[in-house]
């Protein structure tokens, strides 16, 4: 469950702007779905990587803003986030690697998002299709004429057949995508840095395999101490096992 009561106030690291934000007593990252690349379709909480513009201009993380204290309300705008046609612009301009990392992250899965239409499409018309060939294997009984509907039997449940087909469509990454992961991937090996919820080595598992680097990402894999998401960890362990890049959805 999500619970906020009144706001923090913070200041910005660069021209020293002030802002406020929710002040967040817990909070629920339940979503529909999850993706390998770390997306959620439907999150309760944001997906993206604390990246923000500040009035001045600048490019800064949430997590670099001063906390000035907390109140039941203020009259400090919210910093907003970065939209996702300005990434671009951030990555060109910032030397910092903290912030770049976070840029590219939020373009990483920016980039994945028409493959995410394609691969939903596809696995929807395969599941339909499943389910249309179950249901004429499996009609429902009418009664015949005069039969009292007390000796009728329930329609029979639709429950997905082991063992159905599940497919997906080609990922096929573009220059730019595959520009842009390359830099992600030497960031955070340079970077060792801890801001990743998901843990850095499960990220460059996927970003290596998502280039198809599957040596190297089944090396990354191999370094995680713990699997902060074991769900994402199996897949992307299966999915580097067959030789696959497509980004996967999966529930949690």
């Amino acid at each position: 469950m999500t619970r906020i009561r009144g706001v923090r106030l913070l200041a910005a690291p660069c021209c020293g702007a002030r802002y406020s934000a929710p002040r967040y007593l817990s909070m629920n990252f339940s979503a529909w779905a999850y993706w390998t690349d770390g997306w959620r379709d439907s999150s309760l909480m944001p997906n993206d990587s604390g990246l923000r513009r500040c009035s001045c201009g600048q490019f800064i993380l949430m997590r670099d803003l001063f906390e000035l204290g907390t109140a039941d309300d203020s009259e400090s705008p919210q910093i907003d986030r970065v939209p996702e046609e300005q990434l671009p612009e951030c990555i060109k301009a910032v030397t910092n690697s903290a912030v770049a990392i976070a840029a590219r992250l939020d373009y990483w899965r920016h980039l994945n998002h028409p493959y995410r239409i394609k691969y939903c499409a596809h696995r929807d018309a395969e599941e339909a299709a499943t389910e249309a060939a179950w249901r004429a294997a499996n009609p429902e009984r009418k009664l015949p004429a005069g039969v009292s509907k007390r000796w009728a039997r329930k329609a029979p449940q639709y429950v997905r057949p082991p063992n159905s087909p599940f497919t997906y469509p080609a990922f096929e990454p573009t220059a730019e995508q595959l520009e842009n992961m390359a830099q992600l991937t030497v960031l955070l090996q340079a970077a060792k840095t801890n801001a990743l919820p998901w843990g850095q080595e499960l990220a460059l598992a996927e970003l290596l395999r998502e280039q198809s680097r599957f040596d190297e990402a089944r090396a990354s894999l191999a370094a995680l101490s713990n699997a902060p998401d074991e769900s994402a960890c199996k897949i992307i362990a299966n999915m580097i096992e067959a030789q696959e890049p497509a980004p996967m959805r999966y529930r949690g």
